[in-house]
């Protein structure tokens, strides 16, 4: 696909089977239930992506005026999440908030957080397990490192005060694929990290297990 026509007048005109397509010539893997919405905003950054790796500029142009730079709205005035698996490690969500839950977000001075929880089985509502991510202010999108050996998994936009958080919206589940071993035993502790003694504690095994077990503590 040539990235030039990678822009969002050409993704509004495609079929959401066309979508999915060509998500799947990135790499993504796109669940049947999401947003056509979300689905062209990600395909829009990949297509950005690709082309600064290749040290070039891409300019999202329309069909009237041509090297006039289209910016996709800040929101749809709905509040909704989603998240797309990138690989079995790393998920990517993305979120719009309505003008009425921001203007309350502020008000009451709330921080938003993403809520990733992880299931055993499709469609169950035990939680296995789930770990809470701050989002940075006025942000509408974070990469998410999963924990190894999950299932499903769900993330919720939480709104949070002292003592309180309410749920605003929750994507909808995402099965992650196996992931290889040679993944999960990657070891990033440097070798150089521990003396002998500490070595001998068995601190360095512990730091490992934890990075496998709790990546988000290492970001």
């Amino acid at each position: 696909m040539n990235n030039e026509q990678i822009n969002c007048a050409y993704l509004e005109t495609l079929a959401f089977k066309d979508l999915i397509k060509l998500a799947d010539e990135y790499g993504v893997d796109v669940p049947q239930d999401l947003d056509r919405r979300f689905l062209i905003a990600e395909l829009l950054e990949l297509a950005q992506e690709e082309s600064n790796a290749n040290d070039l500029q891409m300019i999202i142009t329309d069909d009237d005026e041509e090297n006039e730079e289209i910016n996709l709205p800040a929101n749809y005035n709905e509040t909704k999440i989603a998240a797309i698996l990138r690989n079995p490690a790393w998920l990517f969500v993305f979120w719009n908030i309505s003008e009425f839950d921001m203007n309350r977000l502020k008000l009451q001075k709330e921080t938003l957080y993403l809520k990733v929880n992880t299931y055993k089985k499709s469609n169950n509502s035990i939680i296995t397990d789930s770990f809470e991510v701050q989002v940075l202010d006025d942000s509408q999108e974070q990469y998410v490192l999963l924990p190894k050996s999950i299932d499903f998994v769900k993330v919720e936009l939480l709104a949070c005060k002292t003592n309180t958080q309410e749920t605003m919206a929750i994507s909808s589940e995402i099965k992650v694929p196996k992931t290889s071993s040679w993944i999960n035993e990657l070891n990033f502790v440097k070798e150089n990290l521990f003396s002998n003694k500490l070595k001998f504690s068995g601190m360095e095994d512990l730091l490992l297990e934890q990075y496998k077990n709790h990546r988000q503590s290492f970001m």
